[in-house]
């Protein structure tokens, strides 16, 4: 039985110990700008849940819309899901909702069209699994 909810928010609005409730995830693959180590403590980055640098790149390239992205980024969500490349890190997800919640951390200014939303809605269908 799952008690802790998923949710997302900017680094930047939870440094130095907001949001202190339940278990931090940075959720983007390069390390935030402008944010020490020590002012953002995490219980885990999960690289392997984030774009593809390719996609990362083609997004902010503006050449694939937000709804190809949004596929785009769920598809290769999928195919590491299916290779069992996720695993480790839904075991891990699913055993920390066990207890509280998550806050998926992102640093885009975009809080709207961010890859942390996407990846919110497809793991709410995939941490219950197992």
């Amino acid at each position: 039985m799952m008690v802790g909810t998923l949710n997302i928010a900017r680094v930047y609005d939870v440094r130095n110990g907001d949001h202190v409730a339940g278990a931090r995830f940075l959720v983007d693959r390069l390390w935030p700008r402008g944010v020490s180590k020590d002012s953002l403590p995490l219980s885990g980055w999960p690289t392997e849940l984030t774009p593809s640098e390719q996609l990362r790149k083609d997004f902010h390239g503006d050449v694939l819309s937000w709804s190809q992205f949004t596929a785009a980024y769920r598809s290769e969500l999928d195919g590491r899901h299916a290779d069992g490349e996720l695993d480790g890190v839904l075991a891990d997800l699913r055993d920390e909702l066990r207890h509280r919640d998550i806050l998926l951390l992102f640093a885009g200014k975009d809080t709207e069209h961010t890859h942390a939303r996407v990846l919110r809605d497809w793991l709410e269908g995939h941490v219950g699994e197992g």
